[in-house]
């Protein structure tokens, strides 16, 4: 696998169809499942189940294959989430990791910014915990970073941890331990995390998300070590960026 860009990553995730389907008793729950996941490449049909059935989702590959099962119950982190900085994450006892792994790969249309703030914690909190590796992220906008430059001046002062930031902007504020790097074209159009791992391919993950509407995004996370090391690659090349 070699891409050029975060456009493209996304187009290689668009043409792996998924097919989820939500069996719940709740229909504003499978609307709303509905509404989150329903993309040109994700199908998502709901199945009545009976009222006394707490619900569940299911998801199968093109081919139909059976890819797992997860309770409805442990969605509450991608449709209504509460934001922790990533170094309480690990002893939270909030349940995401689960949702996440599930969910990988398969695209997302229509999050808000407080469900990808979510699903950047949970990269984020990886990075913290391993301590180590390089950490890319991309705000879109100046403001964007702003809001989130206390967690990201905590993260970069992280035992070996490198981490950059790109803006579509110039940026003239002092950083210390923080590189940020002002990068114009197609990196001002997503909201990007991505964490290499640092050298353990079962720590590698990414999210790339695009701003299609205001507010509103569609994109996806991912765990697949190939695609990540791609992801990194790509950023790596962009001019001011330095390697970990």
């Amino acid at each position: 696998m070699t891409i050029s860009g975060l456009e493209e990553a996304l187009e290689i995730v668009e043409n792996e169809r998924k097919h989820l389907a939500v069996y719940t008793a709740e229909t504003d729950v499978a609307a709303e499942l509905q509404q989150q996941f329903t993309t040109r490449n994700v199908t998502v049909e709901h199945r009545q189940a009976a009222a006394f059935d707490d619900g569940f989702v299911v998801i199968r590959g093109a081919d139909g294959s059976f890819r797992g099962a997860l309770g409805i119950e442990y969605f509450g982190a991608i449709l209504s989430p509460d934001s922790y900085p990533p170094w309480t994450l690990e002893n939270s006892g909030i349940e995401t990791r689960q949702v996440f792994d599930f969910l990988e790969n398969t695209l997302f249309s229509s999050y808000d910014r407080r469900q990808l703030l979510a699903v950047s914690r949970e990269i984020e909190e990886r990075a913290w915990r391993l301590g180590e590796g390089a950490l890319y992220a991309g705000f879109e906008r100046k403001a964007a970073f702003e809001k989130q430059r206390e967690v990201y001046d905590r993260l970069s002062s992280r035992g070996a941890l490198s981490v950059t930031v790109f803006l579509d902007a110039a940026w003239d504020a002092p950083t210390e331990g923080l590189a940020v790097v002002s990068a114009l074209g197609e990196i001002g159009q997503f909201w990007f995390v991505v964490f290499d791992g640092a050298g353990n391919t079962q720590q590698a993950c990414a999210l790339v998300a695009e701003e299609r509407q205001p507010g509103r995004y569609y994109g996806f996370w991912t765990y697949d070590p190939e695609l990540v090391g791609e992801l990194v690659a790509c950023l790596e090349d962009i001019d001011g960026v330095q390697s970990a």
